[in-house]
């Protein structure tokens, strides 16, 4: 059978095919020098001698309904006498390090990037183990390094990846989403080694970082960037205050079985995410019942009024706004009459400016939020991660434009 155009789906320079077999789920392209092609020297061009030829096998991709596709060809070790050394001569278009053709590689990152390794590995016929070192390595190799010149402001938060308190620090570019910094841990240090790598020049570019208000960041970007805006994300602190008013709500219902009125009790009892959720997502039901504890207990309706107000305070899109809904809720904090409210606001009342910087440099962590749910499906993807490099650089690939998630691997 005479079959056209194969070295147009096999072009390797300096090589033609010779043969071509195909079995039942194999194909094998048999490649030969081409003899009008000589053998020259990387380094200077100049003609070399052979001095050894070695047979070799590589992959390359799936070929319609033939999961292996396998190239045979020869490599040539070439003395230059001119350079008086060495080196190997193989198609361009072959890793022989990997065994495997460039274009393989680069479709192996691409299906990688979107399926568990698992599923990528039996599309392309390989051990997932072998893909996962391809993907690892290829990503460290040719994916861009951060990009930390012009940096204006950054993100920094603590993700949680495995069982026992195993955390990993965050920072992110906080204009263009990208991943700027991973390492493990959430102490000190761990940001330190981040600001580690800037020069004094790129340090002096950064206007403002969001963190939380709890935790060693603050000690640590107050000491390497004294110059900078603190930003208080408002999704932590919304989160601080639900924990106060669950606080509360506990109070009350240990309060209510010390009196035994178990009828208070009761109403009290699993009503936590109808006082923390925003009445538009309360379904007629969940709503009813809210309604009726706030009837029946003043404390709490008093702490669903301020935790409404102070989410209305933070969400406000002007400076001026916001500064004058967080004078009038920490007035109100302070007369409600609730201890734990009362100094939940003079805590914050001092950050006032980290909290209206949120407004002033449209800054949240709610590009972190969403960055922290891709590590989320990622390692749930994964089964878990115990690589945390090879963590970063998945995650370096995912917080790219989509244009260069996937690296062109150069010959």
């Amino acid at each position: 059978m005479n079959v056209k155009g194969l070295n147009r789906l096999f072009h390797f320079s300096d090589y033609i095919i010779k043969e071509v077999n195909f079995g039942i789920d194999t194909l094998a392209v048999h490649l030969q020098h081409d003899k009008r092609k000589s053998f020259r020297c990387p380094q200077c061009n100049a003609t070399g001698r052979v001095e050894k030829q070695d047979p070799r096998v590589a992959r390359d991709m799936p070929f319609g309904p033939v999961v292996h596709a396998l190239i045979y060809y020869r490599a040539y070790r070439v003395f230059c006498r001119h350079c008086r050394t060495s080196h190997w001569h193989v198609p361009p278009e072959i890793d022989s390090r990997r065994k495997a053709t460039r274009r393989l590689l680069q479709h192996a990152i691409r299906l990688a990037n979107i399926l568990p390794l698992t599923g990528a590995a039996e599309l392309l016929g390989l051990d997932d183990r072998r893909l996962g070192r391809w993907d690892r390595d290829l990503l460290t190799e040719h994916l861009p390094p951060p990009n930390l010149d012009h940096i204006r402001l950054l993100m920094v938060d603590e993700k949680s990846i495995g069982k026992g308190h195993q955390y990993v620090t965050v920072v992110l570019n906080g204009e263009t989403g990208e991943l700027l910094h991973l390492h493990e841990g959430k102490k000190k240090d761990s940001l330190k080694s981040f600001f580690d790598k800037l020069t004094p020049a790129q340090k002096a570019g950064i206007q403002a970082v969001c963190i939380d208000r709890a935790g060693a960041y603050l000690k640590c970007v107050e000491a390497e960037l004294p110059h900078v805006e603190l930003t208080f994300d408002k999704f932590h602190l919304v989160m601080n205050f639900n924990e106060i008013i669950n606080k509360i709500r506990r109070e009350q219902w240990n309060q209510a079985k010390a009196a035994k009125d178990n009828a208070a009790a009761k109403v009290i009892k699993g009503q936590r995410y109808n006082l923390l959720r925003r009445p538009e997502n309360n379904s007629d039901k969940q709503q009813n019942r809210l309604d009726e504890l706030l009837a029946m207990n003043e404390t709490l309706s008093k702490a669903y009024v301020l935790l409404e107000d102070f989410r209305d305070a933070l969400s406000q899109r002007y400076i001026v706004d916001c500064e004058r809904a967080l004078r009038l809720w920490f007035e109100t904090a302070a007369e409600s009459g609730i201890e734990k409210l009362r100094r939940f606001a003079e805590r914050l009342k001092p950050r006032t400016r980290e909290i209206v910087n949120a407004v002033r440099y449209k800054l949240t962590n709610g590009l972190m939020e969403g960055f922290n749910n891709k590590i989320a499906r990622l390692i749930h993807r994964a089964c878990g991660q115990r690589d945390t490099p090879y963590l970063f650089q998945k995650l370096r690939q995912t917080s790219l434009p989509k244009q260069l998630q996937v690296p062109v691997i150069q010959k």
